[in-house]
């Protein structure tokens, strides 16, 4: 078999990288609002038992929780739209002979989503207010 007829095009390998890199800023940017939530959840508390601290203002730091944490469930719908997108590619190009460092990475950060969005039910449990009516999988 000769290397041009098994390897992948340069533009197949050109879109996998900027969709894998997708894949992993998303995971990342749900970490993200997992962390601010974790902040603002802080914030709260120490407006709380702060005196003087006007019922508004707590109310106000509520709301921002809740925006952040509707993103949640907002950013692991992308994750996994990305995620089918880029397994679909993989699924279509993958043979031995022409697995190359792009597809592996491709693998990799296909793996790493599915661990996050594993996770997410128990992070999301934990972070969730009772009031929070927002579910993981939507």
């Amino acid at each position: 078999m000769s290397a041009t007829a098994t390897s992948v095009s340069p533009s197949v390998l050109r879109s996998l990288k900027i969709k894998t890199g997708a894949v992993k800023r998303l995971v990342k940017e749900r970490e993200v609002y997992f962390f601010e939530a974790d902040k603002q959840r802080e914030r709260i508390e120490k407006l709380r038992l702060k005196e003087g601290v006007h019922e508004a203002d707590i109310r106000k730091q509520k709301e921002v929780l809740e925006e952040t944490l509707e993103m949640i469930p907002h950013m692991e719908r992308h994750i996994r739209k990305a995620m089918e997108d880029l397994d679909n590619i993989v699924s279509s190009l993958t043979t031995e002979e022409n697995e190359t460092q792009e597809i592996t990475d491709t693998r990799d950060a296909i793996q790493s989503a599915k661990e996050a969005l594993k996770e997410a039910a128990t992070q999301e449990k934990a972070s969730a207010t009772p009031q929070e009516g927002s579910s993981v999988e939507q």
